[in-house]
């Protein structure tokens, strides 16, 4: 059987060309993220500040996970592979024993060049040494990491304008501030604190004298003795395939068409400066065999809104929303914080046997004062009172080439949401995926997050099927049908309303160093028809299409380039006249050979008839943070990074961010209104790292 392995290991370093080149940097987004980030965008028009996958990976770079001793929730962990993928390679070990090589992962199915280059920088072929670990070494064989971060748009917005009489709506500077501190051993032990001021927030006066804005801070213990994690201060906690509770970053449709199953750990830390998607209190999760119990308890205070007929004179005022962009820059915004009190408890029980899994899961929240909306057509479902409560099963399991997962939920109103998954091989280079949801239109929760077309769980019905086909070792295929409906009135639709979206998307390789991609994009949905006189909205068909095409080149390990044009198209079905609009950008990258300076930069051109055919695509910007422009209009973008990597521990980066917008006489609305056609931003970011021994 040794032989046998080897040969298999040696066959498989003859491969080894082709996984040599193009390892991600640290700073670089990783692809996983990149991928849905421009679609959970132009979905939601916001981009998440959760970088704590990004954290994680970068932690795993310095403590690669050991192969040979990694479970599933390890390889879950990395946020990189397929259920599939895990089941293979967990079977594949269990048979032949340890692996004698990383390359001996290509005789593995699904197990491509392309997915082996996605990992290889995060593991090796090893074991993990953990059941000798004491405390102390939890504690001395981590990271200690500092990260300072400076931004600041150049030039100065309506809302920093005073006069003698009338002062700024925003009562600080337009200095963005980030400063976080952070142990961590991955699998092991985190502790850190996170300290953040948003642009035109006051700094030690005003509102704000206690300095910044925003502080956050956790300890996290995993796998001592019973525990198998402890979560004190800021966590996150998800549940299932997150009906009821999914507050850590996961993404819907997107480029990675056949990763459509929420993965991970019940309960996680939470190290990342965004204001609303986290619990603050204590959880803890205990195993035993194949069981485990999590339970977990919150209390946080949150921005909110007073509900209709407020009045101040009130003992206890309701509230009619919650306020997430944790923005309290003007007088208006600071009056909001801290209006509403959420207490959060629940807790989950999981069955963990060879091939299948089941959990139950039970969540309570209690809000003073009392939610109450102000009623209106399209939400006349949605929760009011003081206390939601929501319940569900979840499941995955696996057999031959197959897994199937799902949860079924029940929120305290008796109204339902469901969905079943379905992953499977048909061949070895035919992947299929298979979602079908139901979410009842009365169905209450806070922090869901389930797959669908909307990124509300709530008033949706529809069937997702995917494939990636690999064609040939060079060419694939990625494709995906989403057919939906949605019950009841929604956001741009005054009545029940359905939809269809088609992704089509193929991958190229020429040789070691180019890849191609074109994508095309097609979506038609029933919306409200746009810009009418009609005081009573009336639906039509909105039909939207987008043309990707790209390349990327590696030259060597020092010098890449991208290049993108992509094009869009929005029509209004009882409205003449088509709108269009079109981007092209060039990125270069490339690392000095005698310092250690790595500078990249993008030169974009954009124009677009409306604001409907905008234009998303992803930067590379500083470490950590997820970067996304938003084009429309007609103009130029360009921005200059430099990392200078001073010594093993100390890196710097630099960043210049420009957009001209021709023709504008201002940029922007409201309080964050520029006069003339600029917009320049500036960044500087310090991060000093002590490995630990």
């Amino acid at each position: 059987m040794a032989t046998i392995r080897r040969i298999i290991g040696s066959l498989a370093l003859a491969g080894i060309h082709v996984v040599a080149y193009g390892q991600q940097q640290e700073d670089v987004m990783p692809a996983a993220v990149e991928n849905n980030l421009e679609h959970q965008a132009a979905g939601t028009e916001t981009v998440s500040e959760d970088d704590e996958q990004w954290q994680q990976l970068n932690a795993w770079r310095r403590h690669q996970l050991q192969l040979n001793t990694a479970d599933e929730a390890s390889l879950q962990a990395l946020g990189l592979l397929t259920p599939l993928q895990i089941s293979n390679f967990l079977q594949y070990r269990s048979l032949l024993g340890d692996l004698l090589s990383i390359y001996e992962l290509q005789a593995i199915p699904g197990f491509e060049p392309e997915i082996i280059r996605r990992i290889l920088p995060y593991v090796e072929v090893g074991n993990d040494l953990s059941p000798h670990y004491k405390m102390k070494d939890y504690l001395r064989k981590g990271d200690h990491a500092l990260l300072m971060r400076y931004g600041r748009t150049l030039e100065k917005a309506r809302g920093y304008l005073h006069t003698d009489s009338t002062p700024a709506a925003y009562r600080g500077s337009p200095d963005k501030l980030l400063l976080r501190y952070r142990y961590n051993f991955p699998r092991y032990l985190s502790w850190g604190m996170v300290m953040e001021k948003d642009a035109g927030e006051a700094f030690f006066k005003g509102a704000q004298q206690q300095g910044f804005d925003f502080y956050s801070v956790h300890f996290f213990l995993r796998n001592y003795r019973g525990i198998k994690a402890l979560a004190l201060g800021d966590y996150t906690v998800n549940l299932g395939q997150g009906l009821l509770n999914w507050q850590s970053q996961a993404f819907g449709k997107g480029a990675a068409v056949v990763q459509i199953k929420r993965e991970g750990e019940v309960i996680r830390p939470y190290a990342s400066p965004g204001e609303f998607y986290f619990f603050r209190g204590a959880a803890i999760t205990l195993q035993r065999r194949r069981w485990e119990v999590t339970a977990f308890a919150s209390h946080r205070k949150l921005d909110a809104s007073p509900g209709p007929g407020a009045d101040s004179s009130q003992e206890e005022m309701a509230v009619a929303s919650l306020v997430s962009s944790g923005y309290h820059r003007t007088i208006t915004e600071t009056e909001k914080r801290g209006q509403a009190q959420l207490i959060s408890a629940g807790g989950n029980i999981r069955y963990n046997s060879h091939r299948w899994k089941v959990g139950g899961n039970l969540l309570l929240h209690r809000f003073t004062p009392a939610w109450q909306k102000e009623r209106k057509p399209y939400n006349q479902f949605d929760f009011s009172g003081k206390q939601l409560s929501a319940a569900s099963i979840d499941y995955a399991g696996s057999w031959k080439n197959v897994h199937v997962f799902g949860e079924v939920a029940t929120a305290g109103n008796g109204q339902p949401a469901f969905m079943q998954g379905l992953l499977t091989s048909v061949a070895p280079s035919v992947d299929i995926a298979l979602v079908y949801r139901y979410y009842d239109k009365a169905y209450q929760s806070l922090f869901a997050n389930g797959f669908g077309d909307g990124y509300r769980t709530v008033n949706e019905q529809g069937l997702y099927t995917a494939t990636t086909v690999k064609v040939s070792s060079r060419f694939k295929l990625d494709a995906y049908a989403d057919i939906f409906r949605f019950p009841w009135l929604k956001y741009r639709s005054s009545g029940p309303s359905g939809g269809k979206e088609f992704f089509l998307q193929g991958t190229y390789m020429l040789g070691r160093q180019i890849t191609m991609l074109l994508r095309y994009n097609y979506r038609r949905a029933e919306e409200n028809i746009p810009e009418t006189a009609n005081p009573v909205p009336v639906l039509t068909d909105i039909t939207s299409r987008n043309i990707r095409l790209q390349s990327v080149i590696q030259q060597g390990r020092r010098l890449s380039f991208r290049t993108r044009i992509e094009y869009s198209s929005y029509q209004a079905a009882a409205v003449a006249g088509m709108q269009r609009g079109w981007m092209i950008y060039q990125d270069c990258s490339y690392r000095l050979l005698r310092i250690p300076v790595t500078v990249s930069g993008r030169l974009a051109r954009f124009k677009t008839s409306s604001y409907d055919t905008r234009i998303y695509a992803t930067e590379n910007s500083v470490l950590y943070e997820n970067a996304v422009s938003q084009l429309y209009g007609r103009g130029w973008q360009y921005y200059l990074n430099m990392k200078w990597k001073v010594n093993a521990r100390c890196s710097c980066w630099g960043r210049f961010h420009q957009t001209i917008y021709q023709g504008a006489q201002q940029v922007g609305s409201g309080n964050d209104m520029i006069a003339g056609n600029k917009k320049t931003m500036v960044q500087f970011q310090l991060q000093y790292l002590i490995n630990g021994k």
